[in-house]
């Protein structure tokens, strides 16, 4: 069993996070700004071995840069994103969403708490980076959760 640590990011992540997203492919817009809604994960060695991140505009969050390592198990990216909630939480948002092109990750995001809007493209959402870029992928689905 792999020892891993979820913590919150700090500056001092910003160079490490941004490298280990643009190695997945991810966007790393926003990010200098928005460190401090940031999650890592690290395994006994320090490395760096997950992210999950919070888009954040007044009291509502959109989820960001899911990336774990091939090490990760269901468990635990469960309590990758009970961490990211009661992250939500503590910066006093009132809701978060997450926009996904995953249908397997439905359930999931059920057991979460996360509800699926009826209409993928959400008003509330026009203004987020990342619900720009991702409303270009094909069959997205936009879930809400109150808090």
């Amino acid at each position: 069993m792999m020892l891993k640590v979820i913590r919150q990011a700090t500056n001092e992540d910003i160079h490490e996070v941004v490298a280990f997203l643009t190695k997945a492919g991810l966007s790393t817009e926003g990010i200098k700004h928005s460190i401090d809604c940031f999650l890592v994960v690290e395994d006994e060695e320090n490395r760096l071995i997950g992210t999950l991140g919070i888009e954040v505009q007044g009291k509502i969050g959109l989820i960001r840069s899911l990336v774990v390592t091939s090490s990760f198990e269901s468990e635990e990216l469960f309590a990758l994103f009970q961490e990211i909630l009661k992250l939500a939480k503590e910066k006093d948002l009132k809701r978060l969403y997450l926009i996904s092109n995953r249908k397997a990750s439905l359930a999931f995001f059920d057991l979460l708490g996360f509800q699926q809007e009826a209409d993928p493209i959400v008003d509330e959402l026009e203004n987020f980076i990342h619900a720009k870029k991702l409303s270009t992928v094909d069959n997205c689905i936009t879930m809400k959760l109150d808090l």
